[in-house]
């Protein structure tokens, strides 16, 4: 009997310990899988990281090509900007610039050189009125092949005396200059006297023989 009594003991000891046993396998089996469960979360956030890297830099990659076609357009539309000032600027410059050192006459005046005018044209011009009381002022200028006189009268006269008394001027001219040159006419009052008949305006050709005068109305 008391045999059996030490049995029984033994036998539930052992239980006990088996059952103590497989409780700490549990625990560590366990924790061996939440450890794997820790270690798995680690390498799935590790890898969710590295994708994230990845993208980020992709994304970077990608904005820094943007941005570098961008600048490329960019560049590209500056120069085209920059090209299109110069060669308004040239144009401008030719026009403007270049083209007023150049003969502004173009060929009107080949052969200028064969009609030399006399250096004392004004001198001799301004003589043949000299003794004209009624004439106040006389101006003569060059311009081109164009050679404008202004007659200014101090008396009152008609227009055929002012007209006849200003076409003396055509004899210092020279009848084979006056076959290249162009003479204008600019005939002015500033007497006193009341006079209507100025200005009056007279043109001759190198062409014609004859003064044409016109009078504003």
């Amino acid at each position: 009997m008391a045999t059996r009594m030490v049995v029984k003991k033994q036998s539930k000891l052992k239980r006990k310990i088996l059952d103590g046993k497989k409780v700490s396998d549990k625990k560590k089996d366990e924790e061996e899988k939440i450890k794997k469960e820790e270690v798995q979360e680690d390498i799935t956030k590790e890898v969710l990281d590295q994708d994230i890297e990845k993208v980020v830099v992709r994304k970077k990659k990608k904005k820094s090509k943007s941005n570098r076609s961008e600048n490329i357009v960019l560049a590209v539309l500056i120069l085209i900007l920059l090209a299109s000032f110069a060669a308004i600027g040239f144009l401008f410059y030719k026009y403007f610039y270049a083209g007023a050192s150049n003969n502004k006459y173009g060929d009107r005046l080949d052969g200028i050189e064969n009609y030399p005018l006399s250096k004392s044209l004004e001198s001799d011009i301004k003589g043949v009125f000299s003794s004209e009381k009624s004439i106040n002022k006389v101006v003569v200028h060059v311009q081109g092949k164009i050679i404008y006189i202004d007659i200014d009268f101090s008396e009152s006269v008609k227009i055929e005396t002012a007209e006849s008394l200003a076409s003396k001027a055509l004899e210092k001219i020279g009848e084979t200059n006056l076959t290249f040159y162009d003479v204008q006419y600019i005939l002015t009052y500033s007497g006193t006297e009341e006079n209507t008949n100025f200005p009056i305006f007279g043109a001759k050709k190198s062409t014609s023989t004859k003064v044409v005068w016109s009078k504003v109305k």
